[in-house]
Formats: C-alpha cells, sequence, structure tokens
C-alpha cells in the first residue's frame, strides 16, 4: 500500500485552515480562563497548601493550577486538532490540486483527462459534474476532428459530383456541432 509522505499539498490554504484553529483555540482559553477570573472574583476559598491551611480569594488560590491546566489542555487540543485538522484539510486541498492539474492539461488541449478522487475525498459531486462536461467536450471535439479530416479527403475529391454535395453536408454538420458552444466572438457576428 502507497503511504502518503507529504500531507501538504496546498500550504497555503492548509496553513491558513490551522492558523485559524489555532487562534480560535487560543481565543477560547483566554475567554475561559477571564470568565474564570471575572466570575471568582469576590469569592474565598480554603484549602491546604504544603500542609498549611490557607483561606484566599478564589482567584489567587486557583490561578496557578488553572493556568497550568489550561496550558496542558490547549496544547493537548492544539496537537489532536492541528493533526486533524491537516487531515480534514487534506481532503479538500488534495481534490483542489487535482482539478487544477487537470484542468491545466485541459486549457493545453488534452481532453482525454478525466478527474481521480478517492472515496474519502470531499467534492465527490464537483468531480462528476466535471467529468461529464470533459467527457462531452471530447466527444463533440472528436466529431468535429472526424468532419474535418473526412473533408479533406472530399477537397482531394472534388471533381467527383457527388463529393460537393457531401461537402456541404460536412459543413452543415460542423457548424451545428460547433454552435452548441456558446463562445465569447460570438458577441462581434455581424
Amino acid at each position: 500500500m502507497h503511504r502518503r509522505k507529504n500531507y501538504f499539498i496546498k500550504k497555503k490554504f492548509q496553513l491558513n485552515f490551522l492558523s485559524g484553529f489555532i487562534l480560535l483555540l487560543l481565543l477560547e482559553s483566554l475567554l475561559l480562563g477571564g470568565l474564570f477570573m471575572h466570575l471568582s472574583t469576590d469569592t474565598l476559598t480554603t484549602g491546604y497548601s504544603n500542609s498549611v491551611l490557607k483561606v484566599e480569594r478564589t482567584s489567587d488560590f486557583f490561578f496557578v493550577s488553572f493556568l497550568l491546566s489550561t496550558l496542558v489542555a490547549a496544547v493537548a487540543m492544539a496537537l489532536v486538532g492541528m493533526g486533524v485538522f491537516i487531515m480534514l484539510s487534506h481532503r479538500l486541498a488534495g481534490p483542489l490540486f487535482r482539478f487544477e492539474s487537470t484542468l491545466k492539461d485541459l486549457e493545453n488541449g488534452d481532453l482525454t483527462q478525466r478527474i481521480n478522487l478517492r472515496k474519502t475525498d470531499e467534492i465527490m459531486a464537483l468531480k462528476e459534474s466535471l467529468n461529464t462536461l470533459i467527457e462531452s467536450m471530447d466527444v463533440r471535439i472528436g466529431r468535429i476532428k472526424k468532419e474535418i479530416t473526412e473533408l479533406h479527403l472530399l477537397i482531394a475529391k472534388k471533381n467527383a459530383p457527388a463529393s460537393l454535395e457531401k461537402i456541404y453536408s460536412i459543413i452543415e454538420q460542423l457548424e451545428n456541432e460547433i454552435d452548441h458552444f456558446k463562445v465569447s466572438s460570438d458577441n462581434f457576428k455581424e
């Protein structure tokens, strides 16, 4: 089985995703700490510290232990959360990378490419829609190429009486195929 070595496929996207999570975690910790300190402002707590009974303000009594426990919990949640978010963002970044790669191939004229995703990847409906679009364009452009080849053969036999009629028929078929596509130059027709 092939093991993935690089979990950062679209680094900027994934790092922005991760930094947002860490920022959210820090804000949550600060809010929790501030809320505890505010609620415990006017209260007293009794407890033993090194076998000595102490009576202190609750916020002072628990400050160090609360700070340490919050810090440990935040670090643990950050580490686990980073792993989870890297894996989740990978399920989005991987397909986005494949989409971009396939679209570049299409831009270069390769209509044989299709987008393939793992079953666990997200945005499968978009993949299906794009593959249907690519398939449709592949078939239509293939028909156009075939008709052009046939036109070349007929033009070479232009002296045969049936060739001229067949040429006009193929030109009409080509026009019908190509008229399926709306292009920006359609706006400039006379």
